[in-house]
């Protein structure tokens, strides 16, 4: 367990400097939270650049602060993947067909429980959309779908195999 709860929020663009630096290390983050299939684009370095060379994507990733390891510093403990995505036809409850869709997002167990996904979502730029959606599959990620229906996410309809495609109105940041 984690001592220090504080973290260093960070924002990742397809424009950052410094982003073939950071992309391997979340998407290897990534890749050990959920076991992706290598082959598949939840594996795909080349895959995630595409999603985020749209101008509204972003990465928000957290590290841990106040570390005495310098390697600890600068590795993931959380992150989220945010893009638009078109909904035809529009979402039934919400109405909308353009959201500010979160793609992935993954906290270190060791970290969950405390504050950092919602940090997370809270620093999410609008990005001109008014509203967010996220899909999850209840039976695998329980916690995931308590979190989102705690949250006053709305449930928009049900998908294949079980997923489930949620919105919320995007809460501007200051």
């Amino acid at each position: 367990m984690t001592e220090n709860r504080d973290t260093v929020l960070h924002i990742l663009t397809a424009e950052s400097p410094d982003l073939d630096v950071i992309l391997p290390g979340l998407v290897s983050f990534s890749n050990g939270i959920y076991s992706a299939d290598p082959t598949s684009k939840y594996a795909s370095i080349d895959y995630w650049k595409q999603r985020l060379s749209h101008p509204a994507s972003v990465i928000i990733y957290l590290t841990a602060a106040h570390t005495d390891d310098p390697e600890e510093s600068i590795t993931p403990i959380g992150f989220l993947f945010a893009h638009p995505r078109s909904h035809t036809p529009p979402l039934p409850v919400s109405g909308q067909t353009e959201t500010l869709h979160i793609w992935l997002a993954a906290v270190s167990p060791k970290w969950r429980r405390a504050g950092c996904l919602e940090k997370m979502v809270n620093a999410i730029p609008s990005g001109g959309f008014g509203v967010m959606s996220v899909c999850t599959h209840p039976e695998r990620f329980p916690n995931m779908w308590k979190w989102v229906r705690g949250r006053g996410w709305q449930v928009e309809q049900e998908l294949e195999e079980g997923k489930i495609c949620l919105s919320k109105p995007v809460t501007p940041t200051a």
